[in-house]
């Protein structure tokens, strides 16, 4: 769904490695501005979204949006520019957020593609620099 996106002024990237041994999963970069995608697969559950806690079927809760809005942090940092946190659910049965989130957009996979309708952020310009940037290693080295 993120690649479908190139053909709309969108650029995405996978699994970036950070200091540390961690990855930010996606990072989508638009004319709607910079977005930090971590994916979650939660086929055929149901998935609870309460701040920061994520429940997964009758799993324990755990709190996934701090790590989400973290990545997002780091890559703002890296990218000197605000990257914000996306959580995505890979084809949930059901999803409950029961109260306002902090910064965090949770969409299903299904509407991932509806970012490319975002817009009147960045010039085409400052798009292809900050692709640019992000694909260079060296960006990513100095993010704690």
């Amino acid at each position: 769904a993120l690649d479908r996106l190139d053909g709309a002024g969108w650029h995405a990237l996978h699994s970036i490695p950070l200091p540390g041994g961690d990855r930010i999963h996606h990072l989508v970069i638009g004319p709607g501005g910079l977005f930090v995608l971590h994916s979650l697969y939660a086929r055929k559950q149901k998935v609870t979204v309460a701040d920061p806690m994520v429940c997964l079927g009758r799993r324990e809760p755990y709190p996934l949006l701090r790590r989400v809005r973290a990545d997002a942090d780091r890559a703002s940092y890296a990218l000197t520019a605000e990257v914000r946190p996306v959580l995505a659910l890979v084809g949930p049965a059901d999803v409950a957020i029961p109260g306002p989130l902090r910064e965090v957009r949770v969409l299903r996979d299904t509407e991932v593609e509806g970012l490319a309708r975002l817009g009147g952020l960045l010039k085409p310009a400052d798009v292809e620099a900050l692709h640019a940037m992000a694909r260079d290693r060296r960006t990513w080295g100095s993010v704690g």
